[in-house]
């Protein structure tokens, strides 16, 4: 059947029948070595009469079937291995967690299995790997708790060299590692992975095939049997992201085959305490070998490519791929994060047991000062307690508030959430903002945006800091069994930047005597070295290509056929209607002299109001936004490129926090710039009052970060209020966020046409859920749209709202240079990396190599960044810290 998703057109055949089931019984014993070396008898091969049930250990692989599955991977013709594991832990050093007892396994609860005589090793641990050979039409699923460690070791052996196909593929290879640390692949192909750098728009196409289904559109005459369940996804993945533009997490695999093989997977087995009773059932096996071919299907549909192309065709079909060379960045950068991860970065005990000390001491003031303010929360609350048949009236439990919030580990109550909402009601007389479930919004950010003067609000924060910090300790104590952490830190967001959980060590406060948990052991120091303001530095390459293609859009319009005007001729089919409704506007933008003025009629052209105003009336105002901004960049430059404000910032190594402060401050009639610019005013001083000025501006240059850093990527004055606030907490009014915004444009005009071209040059039509509310459907005819553009190495980006396609490109193109880094460490030095936090490398250093590597490092950075920065001129500088422990 075909289904018709916007760029992708998928063949899917007809599902084949139930294959007869097979038992492999084989008649050679266990072996006890390596068993390349021994002879191997060719298993018998038993068809069970139907209704029979073969016993589970003759489904599951064992020691006896090791060296079948050796002798399949040594042959000449192998090279594609689809693998899966099924772990008890989300990682090898997870806590031993043992299931509760009405948590279920299929059908069943553990405590009904354990009075059948079901045990539990709860032990963290790989208990099943799957594997398929599409070569030799082999699959099989070793139960690892039947093996030896030379079992394990041949078959992880075998495996080395091989091309392995599979989903977060991070995950496996890690638990492959526990097998036999030396074992490496030739190639990965990750569809997780495959769809981020390849198929950024893989969430677009799912929309699209959602909304036809609905609106009957073109490519529905073979309806989807799991469109429901695919709609439920999408909207679910809405939900959970929410309005803002946090970075999505990467595809599923679940939702790549809704999407491309129109299956719903089974993930009834997929928690890790169903794989801890001491027998495996039927259902077991049937999960492990149920979807053991998708990963290599979907690996090949996403790349448009038929479902039995060669290994060889879809690894050149990453490669030639616009994400290829992202994707080679991220595959390469998979083999170091899974070994640093083995390592672990070290950890003091005792450093965390006096820090946790001395926070319950702050947190014990902090608590005192919240009671003299919102004394109410030192009452007791009774709470009614479920009636059971031992007791049918029992007494009401006494919940004292400030108790609760005082423990580290416990979550606060629904009855503890509203006595802190009435506490702050009394003292401000403003209600709470709700949640969607209906209970107060007490984060530290909505109530610092929403209560901005109150007491109550200040000393809860303050506790809660107190209280958050003690509560990261404790779970990483809990993790840190053997002195060190070993987070699992995958490329699992649709940007590719890295997250880590189990624990999460990217969000460690800065407090020095946090970080000093952190420490080196005996004879080695941390190295901590990371890019300075590489996202800045990134939004000033991309207002050089902005500022570069509106020149190639320019060149096309005025007949230019050459290759650098070609590249934009996309841009400029969409932007073309506007010099025909503009006739004066491509004259405008082809002058060559600076000074040349704005069309007159181009000038104080107002914002069409509502849905109401007339095509020319809004190809006007768009029209005048790109003579404004091309007015002001030639004003700051005279349209060299090289003198571009950002660009020029950064060339002459100039603060740009401090660069956007005296802008703000300039225009607030707060800093007398003596008739310079802010730009060359700062370039006029000498090193020495740059840095009493950047002392002077303390407080100016902390809100100036708010200001680059809300703007860069299209906050409007309400949102970049709002985000001053919240993330910076600066104490400023609507009018002069506004006020900053306009400066800030003003100074960085390229950003301002970096956001117009991607707003209408980059924009293509689409049939998409709405992005602020994923039950509405909008069709190409109703105004669905995308923004489209790419990263710095080529990669796509795309996304339904334009301050989410801006940060695409940005932190996209970071994290390709981080990745790019990383995996471009000498095996030596990659092997000392203990953490890696979006653009920061720590490594765990001989102290008599630290001078060394400190070199290494830095300079390795510095030419991965330079690959993706210095064509657009922009130079790169990282930062390092040298300590005893994590002080960067």
């Amino acid at each position: 059947m075909f289904f018709d998703d916007d760029e992708i057109r998928i063949d899917t055949p007809a599902l084949a029948s139930e294959p007869e089931q097979r038992v492999m019984v084989a008649v050679s014993t266990p072996p006890k070595t390596p068993c390349v070396q021994e002879p191997v008898l060719p298993p018998l091969e038993l068809t069970p009469s139907k209704g029979a049930t073969p016993p589970v250990e003759q489904l599951f692989a064992g020691p006896e079937d090791v060296c079948q599955a050796v002798e399949v991977l040594f042959r000449d013709d192998v090279e594609e291995v689809v693998l899966d594991f099924e772990t008890t832990a989300l990682t090898p050093w997870s806590s031993p967690k043992d299931p509760g007892t009405t948590t279920r396994i299929g059908t069943r609860t553990i405590s009904q299995m354990r009075k059948d005589g079901v045990t539990f090793n709860t032990t963290p641990r790989a208990r099943v790997l799957s594997v398929y050979v599409p070569a030799a039409n082999y699959k099989a699923a070793f139960d690892l708790d039947l093996l030896s460690t030379e079992d394990k070791v041949s078959l992880a052996d075998a495996l080395t060299g091989k091309t392995w196909v599979g989903h977060n593929l991070g995950f496996d290879y890690q638990w492959m590692l526990t097998l036999s640390p030396h074992c490496r692949p030739d190639r990965i192909v990750d569809t997780m992975l495959l769809t981020t750098a390849c198929r950024p728009d893989a969430e677009i196409c799912m929309q699209g095939a959602v909304v036809k289904h609905h609106t009957g559109g073109r490519g529905t005459s073979h309806p989807r049997k799991h469109i429901a369940d695919l709609q439920q996804y999408l909207q679910e993945r809405s939900a959970s992201t929410g309005r803002g533009d946090k970075d999505d997490g990467a595809m599923p695999l679940k939702a790549l085959s809704l999407w491309l093989l129109d299956e719903k997977m089974d993930k009834q087995y997929q928690m890790p305490h169903n794989w801890m009773p001491d027998q495996l059932s039927h259902e077991h096996y049937a999960y492990c070998m149920g979807d053991v071919e998708a990963p290599g299907t979907i690996a090949r549909r996403l790349l448009n490519l038929p479902d039995d192309s060669p290994l060889q065709d879809l690894l050149d079909g990453i490669d030639v791929h616009p994400g290829g060379k992202a994707y080679r960045i991220f595959e390469g950068a998979l083999h170091t994060l899974v070994r640093m991860q083995r390592k672990g970065i070290p950890w003091s005990s005792e450093a965390a047991a006096d820090l946790d000390a001395a926070l319950g001491e702050e947190a014990e003031a902090a608590a005192e000062d919240l009671v003299k303010v919102a004394p109410a929360l030192e009452t007791p609350i009774a709470v009614p307690q479920k009636p059971t048949k031992k007791n049918p009236n029992p007494d009401p439990k006494m919940v004292y508030p400030i108790k609760d919030l005082l423990n580290p580990t416990k979550g606060l109550s629904s009855q503890v959430k509203a006595a802190i909402a009435d506490a702050i009601f009394i003292e401000t007389h403003k209600p709470v903002p709700l949640s969607d479930t209906g209970g107060p919004t007490l984060d530290a950010k909505t109530l610092a945006f929403e209560f901005p003067g109150s007491k109550v609000v200040a000393a809860l924060n303050t506790l809660q800091g107190k209280s958050k910090a003690r509560s990261m300790i404790a779970k990483y104590a809990a993790s840190a069994g053997d002195g060190r952490l070993h987070p699992i830190t995958g490329i699992n967001t649709v940007t590719g930047r890295t997250s880590a959980q189990e624990p999460a060590l990217q969000q460690v406060p800065r407090d020095p005597r946090f970080r000093a948990i952190f420490a080196a052991g005996e004879g080695h120091q941390i190295l901590a070295t990371d890019f300075s303001s590489i996202e800045l530095r990134i939004a000033a390459a991309l207002g050089v290509r902005a500022w570069r293609e509106l020149q190639a859009i320019v060149g096309w319009a005025s007949g230019d056929r050459g290759p650098t005007a070609k590249k934009a001729s996309m841009a400029y089919q969409s932007v073309s209607w506007l010099f025909k409704n503009e006739p004066d506007l491509l004259p405008f933008l082809q002058a060559t002299d600076p000074a040349t003025v704005v069309p007159e009629w181009l000038l104080d052209v107002p914002q069409p109001s509502g849905r109401d105003a007339s095509v020319e009336e809004w190809g006007r105002s768009i029209a005048a936004d790109l003579a404004r901004w091309v007015y002001k960049i030639r004003m700051a430059s005279g349209g060299d490129e090289a003198r571009l404000s950002f660009r020029a910032a950064y060339v002459g190594g100039l603060d740009p926090h401090l660069l956007t402060a005296l802008a703000m401050q300039a225009q607030g009639g707060h800093f007398d710039l003596r008739g310079k610019s802010p730009l060359a005013f700062l370039q006029g001083l000498s090193g020495d009052e740059a840095k009493t000025l950047k002392h002077g501006m303390k407080d100016a240059r902390q809100g100036a970060k708010a200001v680059n850093f809300g703007s860069l990527y299209g906050q409007q004055p309400l949102g970049l209020h709002r985000y001053g606030v919240t993330g910076y907490g600066l104490t400023w009014s609507v009018e002069e966020a506004a006020a900053a915004h306009r400066a800030w444009f003003d100074l960085y005009p390229e950003i301002g046409l970096w956001h117009w071209l991607l707003r209408y040059a980059h924009k293509v039509k689409a049939s998409i859920l709405n992005p602020y509310n994923a039950s509405e459907m909008r069709t190409v005819e109703e105004g669905g749209k995308v923004f489209r553009w790419y990263t710095l190495s080529g990669r796509t980006t795309i996304s339904p709202k334009v301050t989410g396609a801006a940060n695409f490109q940005d932190q996209g193109t970071g994290a390709e240079i981080a990745l790019d880094a990383l995996a471009s460490l000498p095996g030596n030095v990659a092997a000392m990396l203990v953490n890696f936090v979006h653009d920061e490398l720590v490594l765990e250093v001989p102290a008599m190599q630290v001078e060394e590597v400190q070199a290494i490092v830095e300079r390795t950075m510095i030419a991965s960044a330079n690959k993706y920065l210095l064509p657009f001129g922009i130079p790169t500088e990282v930062e390092s810290s040298v300590g005893d422990c994590w002080i960067h």
